[in-house]
């Protein structure tokens, strides 16, 4: 989330700030830019773009001490000498949170004005922010280790409901389920074609055809087909595909070739290159599967669900045979934030039985409702595993405040608070 909310506090904020420091942390500082900002921010993204001075004094205040908490937490697992984060750890987070900036841009021409409007580069914007991934990853493992030693014994659920059950949150019905989701493969004549095809209009290039033209006419990725097939400058990373990347990277400007993702087969032309990037264009043409094989999909999940019904545990085929990972059982799930599709097919089912299969917008499903709850307020019998964590979540909450507040008395803590406006 990290870095996703500096981008896009950098298309918002245009403010210049004498900048400050307004806390000491042990060697942690704490900016005056970055109070403001994230203030900022947080006013932007709840819709509230003027507040009164004191208004904004209040949450400049609060966002400082959530502030100095985070960097004794830092401080806190810096000196624990059990926590380690890796190189490879680092680099994993950091492409999740590309990946979802680049999700949330809508497209990788998008993607690119965003750094390009910051000066940056993916190259950049990796250096940048390796440090506070690190810090962030490092803070994230301090804190599942203050969670393990929480133990929240029956007597303390019955003591928090009893406590606070006037003001507990009305509960969504949920549902516990697991599901099996299988992408129909397109058939072998059907690869063979579209690769005929691909090797087709290669060779139109490779003899003088105009790519952008022919990506007009008959790329089927409708975001770069309206720009011939224009991609832009990509970097190494930058995309789903590690082997449209690799041919890519492998040709000289000027060149093109084919490769084939789970997109479909791409026709890759090379227009540019600077350092470790290329400009690319592609024509795009995709594999969608025939009803032929969206059939043996479904023949496929009837067998498995005749074998789940003979005695096989359906949560291990689903582990060996599902393609979407959350599919798994994984315990209680509100109803309305499952799919269409999911939620048409276990509202005509029991506990404990499994559905016939059927086709989705994303592939093949087959679903078993193993139990479902109702909405309402919660009770202290059904409900006793939410109640439970919502009263290990508040004995965390107290174990973190009162760590805050010793390690204030240990650590050098120095407030530099004067107006902030």
């Amino acid at each position: 989330m990290w870095l996703l909310v500096a981008l896009l506090w950098a298309e918002v904020s245009g403010e210049e700030l004498l900048d400050r420091i307004v806390a000491v942390v042990d060697r942690e500082i704490i900016l005056l830019s970055e109070v403001k900002q994230r203030a900022r921010l947080e006013l932007f993204q709840k819709g509230r773009y003027a507040v009164d001075d004191s208004t904004l004094r209040a949450l400049e205040e609060r966002i400082l001490d959530d502030m100095i908490a985070d960097r004794i937490i830092l401080v806190k697992a810096q000196n624990d000498s059990t926590l380690e984060v890796t190189p490879q750890e680092v680099d994993r987070a950091l492409d999740e949170q590309l990946s979802r900036i680049r999700r949330e841009a809508g497209s990788q021409q998008a993607y690119e004005q965003l750094l390009r409007k910051e000066g940056l580069t993916e190259k950049d914007l990796r250096k940048r922010f390796r440090k506070e991934v690190r810090d962030y990853l490092l803070k994230q493992k301090f804190m599942a280790k203050l969670a393990m030693k929480i133990r929240v014994s029956d007597d303390e659920v019955r003591k928090f409901y009893r406590a606070y059950r006037d003001s507990f949150p009305v509960l969504p019905e949920r549902a516990d389920i697991a599901y099996i989701m299988i992408k129909p493969k397109v058939g072998e004549w059907k690869l063979n074609q579209v690769r005929g095809e691909a090797v087709r209009l290669l060779r139109q290039v490779r003899n003088g055809a105009n790519f952008a033209a022919l990506a007009e006419a008959y790329s089927e990725d409708p975001g770069s087909r309206r720009r011939g097939g224009d991609l832009g400058y990509l970097e190494r990373g930058s995309t789903k595909w590690p082997k449209f990347e690799r041919v890519a990277f492998s040709l000289e400007p000027g060149k093109a070739d084919t490769v084939r993702t789970p997109l479909g087969y791409h026709v890759i032309l090379v227009e540019d290159r600077k350092k470790d990037r290329v400009h690319v264009r592609h024509i795009l043409l995709g594999l969608s599967p025939s009803s032929e094989d969206t059939a043996r999909a479904l023949a496929l999940l009837d067998s498995l669900r005749e074998r789940a019904l003979s005695g096989e545990d359906f949560e291990e085929l689903v582990e060996r045979y599902s393609e979407d990972p959350a599919g798994r059982r994984s315990g209680w799930r509100p109803v309305g934030q499952l799919p269409k599709v999911i939620t048409d097919a276990i509202s005509v089912l029991k506990p404990g039985q499994i559905s016939r299969p059927f086709k989705g917008l994303a592939g093949c499903y087959l679903v078993k409702l193993y139990d479902r709850r109702p909405g309402g307020i919660p009770d202290l019998e059904r409900d006793w595993d939410i109640i439970k964590e919502w009263a290990f979540e508040r004995k965390l909450q107290r174990e973190f405040e009162d760590l805050i507040s010793e390690e204030k008395k240990k650590l050098y803590v120095e407030v530099r608070w004067a107006p902030l406006r």
